[in-house]
């Protein structure tokens, strides 16, 4: 029976063996993690803006910047509260749906998995560095004392 070999370790075929040419062969693993506070929203290191209303339609909320030479992995959400008909995108200003399209997050206190197409994920590293924006595209997100929305976004490079 034949033997292949995935991208990545196509440098075992090669007599003598030479190093991958791939950035995801033995990467670190990175994640970042970035926690809403529903009920009160930082707009500085010091200071906690008080939103009588909550994030509204086309409110973003800056989740980290990620270095250059990166890959997406995959991204996890977690909530105390159902953000109810509330809509939410993962992505960067030009594509906001870029690592996860709207939709709805109604589970609570469960961990949840989102990511992208397998194109996508063997697509070449970020070349710059890049914001990741979580953008509110439909209905405002609740507004209660002590909600939290988690999101850990996973990424592999050098």
């Amino acid at each position: 029976m034949a033997k292949y070999l995935a991208n990545e370790q196509r440098f075992l075929g090669n007599v003598p063996p030479t190093p991958p040419g791939d950035e995801g062969f033995g990467a670190r693993p990175r994640v970042y993690r970035a926690t809403i506070n529903l009920d009160g929203l930082q707009i500085n290191s010091d200071t906690t803006k008080n939103v009588a209303t909550g994030l509204q339609v086309g409110d973003t909320v800056s989740l980290g910047f990620i270095p250059p030479g990166m890959r997406f992995v995959v991204g996890r959400l977690l909530a105390n509260v159902s953000l109810g008909t509330s809509t939410i995108a993962i992505g960067n200003a030009a594509a906001a749906g870029k690592y996860r399209a709207a939709a709805v997050f109604t589970a609570v206190d469960v961990p949840t998995n989102f990511g992208t197409t397998a194109a996508a994920a063997a697509a070449a590293p970020t070349g710059n560095s890049e914001e990741i924006l979580l953008t509110v595209t439909t209905a405002a997100m609740p507004l209660a004392a002590g909600n939290k929305l988690v999101v850990d976004l996973e990424f592999m490079g050098p």
